[in-house]
């Protein structure tokens, strides 16, 4: 909120009666013409004739008599001191009165705009070039700093939230409990969100982002498994068949085990595959295939009893590692949130790491 002080303009009007007359000769320091009768000396010892005493008022700033008085509002200012009256920064008139002044907005307003005016709904300041923003009407400051939902585009003067860690990208609270949720980045979908084949929607954003075309997830695919190979030393000797799917399938694929997939490794015998949602980003390609792909590795490799924590947690480490290598750290990071087997076990590995390095966290998950 921008700050505000009160002030008030000091009217000084001892020489509105003048407190004494004399007679001889002298010259009037209004006018400048000599004085042979009657003059009067105010009480700033100005010497007045008859004819400018009686024609011009004193100043209500100074208290000098002056014949290039100027008027405010019923009340006569010199020029010097008419200068320096501060200007209203709503209604534009000189102020003679009480104001207060806004130093962040750069501005005075008199008493009456004070009363009359629109005030900011953010800062509550007066302001007569309020800017509509959403539902809202703010000064032109308030304007330029206050976040907007990126749904529906309303000033977010209160709370507000955000997804996968992106500050730069905040939601209402209305749209956040208005809209179902994105599929891929857990933002509200909002009204112009898309809704695909197997119920599952997407916000504008990752709408635009999302792939469907195997053609353009094999290039990626094949970048996490490079990555796998030649970063982390983890090969998979059995051919694996990909697949892009939709929700329903892998959840009939998955006997309804699982919660929230994204993506499968299924195993029939020596036939492995692997299924992901289509409709994901690159970076949730990234994070998917590196997770099932270490599932297809540990099926290889480990005993086959490893405890969920294990299992999934170090499927995760590998997707982290990889989302790294690939400039998605900020969103590594969101895997470690949460309390289950994924976060807690992702938590572990990393810990492993952080100790002994990401050689030691494949050592024990091939000695359990």
């Amino acid at each position: 909120m921008s700050g505000r002080k009160a002030y008030a303009y000091l009217f000084l009007l001892t020489a509105l009666a003048v407190p004494s007359f004399a007679h001889g000769a002298a010259e009037c320091s209004v006018c400048g013409s000599s004085i042979s009768g009657k003059y009067y000396v105010s009480s700033r010892q100005q010497v007045i004739c008859p004819d400018c005493n009686s024609r011009y008022p004193a100043c209500s700033g100074c208290g000098l008599v002056s014949n290039s008085g100027m008027p405010v509002d019923g009340i006569s200012f010199c020029r010097e001191c008419y200068l320096k009256l501060p200007l209203c920064g709503i209604c534009g008139k000189k102020i003679t009165g009480g104001y207060n002044r806004y130093p962040d907005l750069g501005i005075d307003v008199c008493f009456d705009c004070e009363r009359t005016s629109s005030r900011c709904d953010n800062c509550n300041s007066p302001s007569k070039n309020l800017m509509v923003v959403g539902q809202s009407s703010l000064c032109q400051l308030c304007a330029a700093k206050t976040a907007r939902c990126r749904s529906c585009g309303n000033a977010l003067l209160s709370e507000f939230k955000y997804f996968e860690g992106n500050e730069a990208f905040k939601y209402c609270s209305d749209c956040a409990s208005a809209y179902p949720a994105c599929a891929d980045c857990g933002a509200p979908s909002g009204s112009r969100g898309s809704l695909l084949d197997d119920n599952r929607h997407l916000c504008p954003d990752c709408a635009a982002a999302a792939l469907f075309d195997p053609a353009l997830v094999t290039p990626i695919k094949n970048s996490v498994l490079g990555f796998m190979a030649n970063n982390l030393g983890m090969f998979v000797r059995h051919e694996i068949t990909y697949a892009l799917k939709g929700k329903d399938f892998l959840e009939v694929k998955s006997e309804h085990t699982h919660g929230d997939l994204n993506g499968l490794f299924y195993r029939r015998g020596d036939e492995y595959n692997i299924y992901v949602l289509y409709g994901l980003r690159e970076k949730d390609l990234i994070w998917v295939i590196a997770h099932e792909i270490t599932h297809a590795w540990q099926a290889e490799n480990t005993s086959g009893n490893l405890k969920p924590d294990d299992r999934e947690g170090f499927a995760q480490w590998t997707a982290y590692e990889a989302l790294r290598f690939f400039g998605y750290g900020t969103f590594a990071e969101t895997l470690t949130n949460g309390n289950t087997s994924y976060s807690r076990g992702l938590r572990r590995m990393l810990e492993i790491e952080k100790s002994y390095g990401p050689t030691a966290v494949i050592k024990y998950i091939n000695s359990q």
